[in-house]
This record gives C-alpha cells, sequence and structure tokens, in this order.
C-alpha cells in the first residue's frame, strides 16, 4: 500500500477508520470486553495500518514543505541574482587586454 501520494493516504486513513469502527462495534455486540478488546489481532492490525496511514500523511506534509521552502529560495536567489549590476563582463574584458601585454613583452625580448 505504499503511495507517496497525500489523496490516497488520505483515502487509505479513511478507509481503515471505517472498518475499526466496524470491527469494535461487532465485538462489543458480541459482549467482549474493552481490555480484550485492544488485544483481538485484528483491532491490532487495523490499528497499525492506521497509525502507519497517518505518519505517512505527516511525512508528505513535511516533504511539501521542505519543497516549498526551496522553492521560495531558488526564486529569491533568482530576484538577488537579477538584481546586481553584472560586473563580470567589465572584467572579463578587462582580462584579455592584460593577456595582450604580457605577449608584447615577450615579443619584445625576443626581438631584442
Amino acid at each position: 500500500m505504499g503511495s507517496n501520494k497525500k489523496q490516497t493516504r488520505l483515502l487509505q486513513k479513511a478507509k481503515f477508520e471505517k472498518l475499526l469502527a466496524e470491527r469494535k462495534a461487532l465485538l462489543l455486540e458480541k459482549g467482549v470486553n474493552k481490555s480484550k478488546l485492544k488485544k483481538d489481532k485484528a483491532v491490532k492490525h487495523l490499528q497499525a495500518e492506521l497509525n502507519r496511514a497517518v505518519s505517512a500523511i505527516a511525512s508528505i506534509d513535511a516533504r511539501e514543505k521542505v519543497i516549498e521552502k526551496a522553492k521560495i529560495n531558488k526564486q529569491k536567489n533568482a530576484e538577488e541574482k537579477a538584481a546586481k549590476p553584472k560586473s563580470k563582463k567589465k572584467k572579463a574584458e578587462a582580462e584579455p587586454a592584460e593577456k595582450d601585454k604580457g605577449k608584447e613583452k615577450k615579443k619584445k625580448k625576443k626581438e631584442k
């Protein structure tokens, strides 16, 4: 029953809640006391499945929050990057000129 979709997990939770309520009602109809009700294997199994569904929903919610936070941070970084002046181009243009100066000096030395 592994699913990473919240809607599926919510449906599973509702299903197990319904089955658990039905099983408890059946046992109470038969006259089983509450202490034996907790020891019933089917009740334990349904309760475990319900707990798994609840924890999976919590995990999905936590993952969605992390993803949303990452999207917000990415958007902020993109806005900051767009707002910064583009000084790298100026530096890139200045570097080739400096490299050319070094080549000119080498040529002069060879000529001598």
